[in-house]
């Protein structure tokens, strides 16, 4: 076993992409704040430090063993739907749209993270 394959390692992967995130939104909460001087440069810093996060969350989930990395797909699956969604919602109420009532989101969620495990059980067949 090598030192990538111990669980001390899985758990460096988790504290550097729960700390990239965490300082990311960090950034990009002060960047809101910031003087239009200090915007975009602070704007760029936090997108790099997602990025970051990003690639931090992947090396983690490409390190499980094969059934992790199925119900990881799964939820990617429900995730990524779920993040759409919320993005195309958002996105429609800023348009004029009506917005969604509070329990439509829950039951679009439940659906979504229903069919994500379904959707990848029918891929391992």
């Amino acid at each position: 076993m090598t030192l990538l394959d111990s669980g001390s390692a899985h758990r460096n992967k988790l504290w550097l992409f729960y700390s990239s995130a965490f300082l990311s939104a960090i950034v990009f909460s002060t960047a809101s704040y910031a003087p239009a001087s200090y915007y975009w440069p602070l704007l760029i810093l936090a997108l790099a430090v997602a990025l970051a996060a990003t690639f931090f969350l992947v090396l983690f989930l490409r390190s499980r063993d094969e059934r992790e990395r199925q119900i990881n797909r799964a939820l990617t699956f429900a995730f990524v739907g779920t993040l759409v969604l919320s993005l195309v919602g958002g996105l429609a109420q800023q348009l004029g749209f009506h917005s969604m009532s509070w329990v439509g989101i829950p039951a679009l969620m439940i659906i979504l993270w229903s069919v994500g495990p379904i959707l990848n059980s029918w891929r391992d067949q």
